[in-house]
């Protein structure tokens, strides 16, 4: 491998170098202090809407103690190349296969939101590979209501909603209702949504690729044996603490800090308070027990994290309907009604129909709602808040009544 010696932001841009394995096409670019650099190179892995841009700041910080390497692997980030056929596992062993025809020393993956599951999946296949693993937004998708959310986000895509589907996909990647302790500005939530809504038909069918190969994921059956280190935004909804917990928990040698005032881009939001944790980590050195804006979570608590977030209130006004085109109108009793979701109780039909709800409650604007679980006369929802108008209506009554309480969807 020859490593770039003069790195400058701009160059991100740029037509990045290329390798051929079998059919795949794997971009990539590479820096170093060194041309020749032997030492155990970072290897970045980004998110659904990342590209080598998106981690200038990185590359800057990072240089000066290692080597450092962009990948794209099919169908993601500035790769436009589909391969609906790979799983997971064969895009993890891709990375592998990279390590092997570049002749590399043994990497050290950051993997970020989607990122972080062939990060991860890369350590577990190729453990003589992997020398460290720095992991952010896991994205196992074993939580019911994550899986909903990320469905009916496809759902929409392929009824051509697609200014739906941005809204309830900024609104799973940015927490609204913690903007102010997140700093995430107007302005940059406005760009992340104009962005989605200005997907070209390929960048969607990536998009389509590489959300479903999340869904077909069954999971784990073992994990990273090397040294890993996991954070975990305080208020990520998308990707919750207590799952980033869990699967540190289950590593054989893991940390996991909670990044405070921190969210699914907690690594954007919340840099330096980031940086405290992983800059011993990738250099080896023990990590602190808390730094300003984080706290590395003790062992034995990994596994009895919070599995409450937002808080879940009964309204005021606990009468609503539940409204379907085709099912009919039903009354129900709103029992806790939270921004993500809620609880209802009526008199319902055994075999509910998957989508198409309104959930009217109280003097709120009708929510679109996804039944989650039906038990008795108990009907949990979410909200993928496709309508920003309603979203908003909603979020400020819930501010508005926010003793912590009640479990997450």
């Amino acid at each position: 491998m020859r490593y770039q010696t003069d790195f400058a932001a701009q160059q991100l841009a740029d037509a990045p170098r290329t390798i051929q394995i079998g059919p795949w096409t794997l971009h990539y670019q590479a820096f170093s202090q060194h041309a020749m650099d032997k030492r155990e190179p970072l290897l970045m892995l980004g998110g659904a809407f990342q590209s080598f841009r998106s981690f200038s700041a990185e590359v800057q910080e990072l240089l000066p103690r290692h080597p450092v390497i962009l990948l794209d692997l099919p169908s993601q980030g500035g790769n436009l190349q589909l391969a609906p056929e790979l799983s997971l596992e064969q895009l993890a062993d891709l990375i592998a296969a990279f390590a092997e025809e570049l002749q590399l020393p043994p990497l050290m993956p950051i993997g970020l939101s989607y990122g972080s599951a062939l990060a991860a999946l890369f350590a577990v296949r190729h453990p003589q590979r992997c020398a460290r693993l720095l992991l952010a937004g896991i994205t196992a998708f074993g939580r019911p209501g994550a899986r909903r959310m990320l469905e009916e986000g496809l759902e929409l895509l392929s009824e051509g909603q697609v200014l739906h589907f941005a809204q309830g996909a900024l609104t799973g990647l940015i927490n609204p209702l913690r903007l102010e302790e997140t700093g995430i500005s107007l302005v940059f939530r406005k760009a992340l949504l104009r962005q989605m809504q200005r997907l070209s038909p390929q960048e969607l069918e990536r998009y389509r690729q590489n959300s479903r190969r999340l869904l077909d994921f069954s999971g784990f059956d073992h994990h990273p044996t090397c040294p890993t280190l996991v954070l975990a935004g305080e208020y990520d909804h998308f990707t919750q603490p207590w799952e980033h917990a869990g699967f540190a928990a289950a590593c054989a040698d893991a940390d996991c800090a909670l990044i405070h005032n921190g969210d699914h881009l907690a690594q954007f939001e919340q840099r330096e308070a980031c940086a405290s944790f992983y800059r011993p980590f990738l250099q080896g050195v023990a990590l602190p027990l808390a730094s300003p804006g984080a706290t590395r979570l003790a062992r034995n608590r990994l596994d009895h994290l919070e599995r409450r977030q937002e808080a879940r209130v009964a309204p005021l006004n606990r009468r609503g309907r539940l409204l379907h085109a085709e099912a009919g109108e039903f009354h129900v009793e709103v029992s806790e009604l939270g921004f993500f979701g809620g609880l209802v109780r009526g008199e319902l039909p055994t075999d509910l129909p998957n989508r198409g709800w309104r959930l009217q409650a109280g003097d709120l604007p009708a929510l679109d709602a996804l039944p989650l679980r039906h038990e008795g006369d108990s009907l949990a929802l979410v909200f993928p808040h496709t309508d920003a108008g309603a979203s908003d209506a909603l979020a400020s009554q819930v501010v508005q009544t926010e003793p912590r309480a009640v479990a997450y969807a």
